[in-house]
């Protein structure tokens, strides 16, 4: 009797806990920006012993398919379109093609990291006033979950040996355009103990689109 009593709590323990971590990842897709939108962001990059390279942004969707962002800093001027499959990369500057590949360095702005799936994680922690969520794969992310923001505030990651990753994330209120999506993401990577590069992600406007001519999203032949 006693030990059908142990497994039926543990087996409800389990189903809440699973729970919980599947609350937890379903409150964060909220923090998603809608699929037809213009998102502008200013992007900060400092490498330890350099000069910090400010990247400006502006990023127009419809739909998951299709979107157009230009790029503009000291060191490029350049317009990405996707339309599905295809790709066009374009430098602002003299009109002329670049090589596809700069669309995956240009083109990602890390605000929708893929947070994986809640079987993935192990159970939720409470730690101070916040909740760990910790994954079972040692390569994976670490979530800071905020109850009150019903977000995750902050993610720990080990890039490798002797290298771990910060992020610290801040969301728009109630006055925002669209309440409760990224106003900043924070990346510090470390060395050894010691800060390496930070890169600050400001969003400086976000805008919900009712709809967007096809036509913009034309990949030149």
């Amino acid at each position: 009797m006693l030990k059908k009593i142990a497994l039926s709590l543990l087996a409800f323990c389990s189903v809440s806990l699973a729970t919980d971590a599947a609350i937890i990842l379903a409150n964060q897709k909220k923090a998603s920006f809608p699929d037809t939108a213009e998102i502008r962001m200013r992007t900060t990059v400092t490498m330890q012993g350099m000069p910090a390279q400010v990247i400006e942004s502006r990023l127009l969707s419809k739909g998951k398919e299709k979107n157009v962002t230009e790029v503009k800093s000291s060191v490029m001027s350049m317009k990405i379109v996707r339309n599905g499959e295809k790709f066009s990369v374009t430098d602002l500057k003299s009109g002329a093609s670049l090589p596809l590949q700069m669309a995956e360095q240009a083109g990602k702005h890390n605000l929708e990291p893929d947070l994986g799936k809640p079987e993935d994680y192990f159970a939720p922690v409470k730690e101070g006033n916040l909740w760990r969520l910790s994954s079972k794969d040692p390569a994976g992310a670490t979530l800071f979950y905020s109850e009150e923001l019903k977000r995750v505030v902050k993610m720990q990651q080990t890039v490798q040996a002797g290298v771990q990753s910060e992020t610290n994330i801040k969301y728009c209120g109630k006055e925002c355009t669209l309440p409760g999506t990224p106003v900043s993401i924070d990346i510090a990577t470390q060395m050894n103990g010691q800060t390496a590069a930070k890169i600050s992600l400001e969003v400086l406007s976000a805008q919900k689109l009712a709809n967007i001519p096809d036509a913009v999203f034309a990949v030149p032949k």
